[in-house]
């Protein structure tokens, strides 16, 4: 945290730390309907943004989203069912209204659009419950470290914005002066605060942060200054990283989430940033508050350049690509793995989801079949692409052969190389996460006690993969799980620890077939054609999307909802720019329960 900063200001009449702090504070309603995380970004202390601290959102039973992978409809097992959706589920019920931290990109993508100015540095980690950040948002815990990251992040951004004489004048909009009561300077804050916290400010937080600009324009003599640390007070209240979604009763007694809610809601859903000034004017005029308004809005939203973040963002949450930037490889055995290559791997895989989205608009099931890459040099150099022309900033839609041994997600380094260890792929670890992730069936960890490490195998007489697999399973309590996930992932040991494809393994020929919903497969091609043309992999993205959307994690609750997302679904052939606009258009998406 900046202090230094803070105690160049005099003693007398000064701001200091303390005064900062106590003036970058303001009330935030808590998830029990009282006083929230006063402070947090700024009062040095750690908060929660849910006091349970579960994150599971009233998720009770078994879910009513089950089946299995064949079609078939199997029985409830929770937010863990098994593919295809069952009839006859509960009730709907909405999910306890919830007090949310901004995940880190959520944060970044908000400071640089209000400021211009990328953030650099960590900040606290976000929190995955459930799968997916925009879930564990509901539950994170920001630490004290934390808190002087996010501090520092604002200030740094607010400094370098108010360097720059156009980027600040276009900021404060007016001529502030130092003026007690200038109304220049109460206006910018009442604009500003609107931006950070999604809402208008009420008179007494107007009169607070004025009061820190008019302080702060006295000690340095600088209205100029006045207004930075107005704003630096503003984008460190918690009212800015934390988004209350509790609610407002309508004229039926029930709970909706209010417009100024709901306008945060679609924007970090959809943009994964700030509501525009539009947004936010549509909030206060009631047109959220509409079907025909909200799917206008939607509309708007996902029309916009920053709308592909609506499936990006989603895909690089449910893909898990947060990992791939941190994940350390022999660099003996594979000395091109980099950041340029990680890189590569990540906006490959995020760029081609938002490509069937918004630029083939064709099925979502054709992620796992489509020969498109999104590469820069580094990438099509691992894919034996032609990387004339390109570097490792500069990126190319290209396509694979037509016969090529790599298609689809399942086929592409950022899926590969983050089920990997440091010197070898791991069919384990990619048919667990394809059961998972495509097939909503989930997978046990192994008992505490069971030795999961295969063996060596002795130098003379080398073994592939398939055939350390193939002793691992003759333990009968190995043999329950790794039945299920080691026929999936077998047939993409085609390719190493960073995707690169390759035939042998310790000089002997890889065997690649395996299984895929009770189906043999011949290899990877084969195994990606195989998800592309299974119906329940729909049902699961469907169930996937809506508890990214809806922030909390399946319950049985939400059967209803899913069987109607999922015809809709399938009725646009599986168009995932058209699962968006259901899923927040929908009345599950504007309806919200009391506290517990």
């Amino acid at each position: 945290m900046k202090q230094s900063s803070w105690r160049k200001v005099g003693l007398s009449g000064a701001i200091s730390a303390g005064a900062l702090l106590l003036a970058c504070t303001s009330k935030i309603e808590g998830p029990q309907g009282g006083e929230g995380p006063s402070g947090v970004v700024g009062g040095g202390g750690a908060a929660s943004s849910s006091t349970s601290g579960s994150g599971t959102q009233g998720v009770s039973g078994g879910s009513s989203v089950t089946g299995s992978v064949d079609g078939s409809v199997g029985s409830s097992t929770g937010s863990g069912g098994t593919g295809t959706i069952t009839e006859g589920p509960p009730p709907f019920q909405p999910a306890p209204g919830m007090l949310r931290r901004l995940t880190g990109a959520q944060f970044k993508n908000a400071v640089s659009d209000v400021f211009g100015v990328a953030v650099l540095g960590d900040l606290d980690a976000d929190d995955w419950t459930g799968g997916f950040a925009a879930i564990g948002a509901a539950s994170v815990v920001t630490s004290e470290l934390g808190v002087e990251q996010y501090h520092t992040a604002v200030e740094d951004a607010v400094d370098e914005a108010f360097a720059d004489d156009a980027r600040r004048a276009a900021l404060i909009g007016c001529e502030p002066t130092t003026t007690p009561g200038d109304a220049c300077l109460r206006g910018f804050v009442e604009r500003m605060g609107r931006r950070a916290w999604r809402r208008p400010l009420d008179a007494a937080e107007v009169d607070r942060h004025v009061g820190v600009a008019e302080s702060a324009a006295t000690d340095f003599e600088s209205a100029i200054e006045g207004a930075r640390w107005a704003t630096i007070a503003l984008f460190t209240s918690p009212n800015f990283l934390y988004r209350p979604e509790l609610g407002a009763p309508t004229t039926s007694g029930a709970l909706e989430y209010t417009g100024y809610e709901m306008a945060s809601r679609l924007a970090f859903l959809i943009w994964n940033s700030l509501p525009d000034e539009a947004l936010l004017d549509a909030a206060a005029n009631g047109v959220l508050e509409t079907p025909d308004g909200l799917r206008s809005e939607t509309t708007r939203l996902l029309d916009a350049a920053a709308g592909r973040a609506a499936v990006g963002e989603f895909a690089e949450q449910y893909m898990r690509l947060d990992r791939v930037l941190t994940q350390a490889k022999d660099a003996g055995l594979f000395p091109e793995y980099g950041p340029a290559l990680q890189a590569g791997m990540v906006r490959d895989m995020r760029a081609t989801w938002e490509a069937i989205a918004f630029d083939d608009q064709t099925s979502a099931l054709e992620l796992f079949s489509t020969t498109k890459v999104v590469a820069n040099a580094e990438l099509a150099q691992l894919y034996g692409l032609d990387a004339n022309g390109l570097d490792s900033d500069t990126f190319q839609v290209l396509s694979l052969p037509a016969d090529s041994p790599r298609l689809g997600i399942l086929g592409k380094a950022g899926f590969l190389s983050q089920f990997a260890n440091q010197k070898e792929g791991s069919p384990t670890l990619r048919g667990k996460f394809m059961s998972e992730a495509f097939m909503c069936k989930p997978i046990d960890p192994p008992p505490g006690d069971v030795d999961v490490t295969l063996d060596e195998s002795p130098a003379d007489q080398p073994q592939t993969k398939r055939e350390k697999l193939e002793q691992h399973r003759a333990v009968a309590v190995c043999a329950q799980c790794h039945s299920l996930m080691d026929p999936l992932g077998l047939p993409l040991e085609t390719f190493d620890a960073i995707g690169r494809y390759r035939t042998t393994e310790a000089g002997l020929t890889i065997d690649p077939s395996g299984e895929f919903a009770g189906e043999p497969v011949a290899d990877a091609r084969a195994l990606g054609f195989a998800v592309a043309s299974n119906l329940s992999v729909a049902e699961c993205m469907v169930r996937k999307y809506y508890s990214y959307a809806a922030g909390h994690e399946e319950r049985d609750v939400d059967g209803s909802v899913l069987h109607s997302l999922a015809a809709s679904f399938q009725a646009s052939g599986y168009q995932l720019r058209q699962l968006v606009l259901d899923v927040v258009t929908h009345d599950a998406f504007s309806s919200v329960a009391p506290q517990p």
